[in-house]
């Protein structure tokens, strides 16, 4: 004898995945307010993102990507206070670098770059040079951990 307050198994399913999916919309915005879930802020001028929230920033040297408006960048930490930021396009003909032991190598045509994006290497198998990346200007407040990029 069927129960007239059971759900069949394809509503269940259905109001379970409705349930799930709202849960994490929900989870997605939570943060501190400022800096949202992933610890980086965009701005029109830049990015701002709390150091903390990267685990890689914590040795001297480490080098990580993190996303901005434009695409990706690689920051590094070079001193207990001091980052760099450089870009991870290559100049050669604007394909994404990859990191390899610290250093910037093109999948595209094989440029590379030490970990500071100067080149170390022209591409090969083509025509064309490869200058140096750019740079984003940074600046670090060791009292909010707040690391700021332009």
């Amino acid at each position: 004898m069927p129960c007239e307050d059971c759900l069949s198994r394809r509503e269940f399913l259905t109001r379970s995945t409705v349930a799930v999916a709202g849960a994490a919309a929900l989870a997605a915005g939570c943060g501190d307010g400022q800096f949202g879930p992933t610890g980086l802020r965009q701005t029109n001028t830049g990015v701002s993102l709390k150091v903390a929230s990267l685990p890689e920033l914590a040795t001297v040297g480490q080098l990580v990507k993190i996303p901005v408006q434009t695409g990706l960048i690689a920051v590094k930490r070079t001193g207990p206070a001091s980052f760099a930021a450089i870009s991870t396009v290559c100049t050669h003909q604007g394909c994404e670098v990859n990191i390899n032991s610290g250093a910037f190598i093109c999948p595209c045509h094989d440029a590379r770059y030490d970990n500071n994006g100067r080149v170390t290497a022209q591409p090969v198998r083509t025509t064309g040079s490869a200058t140096d990346l750019p740079t984003y200007t940074t600046r670090y407040d060791a009292s909010t951990d707040i690391l700021t990029i332009s």
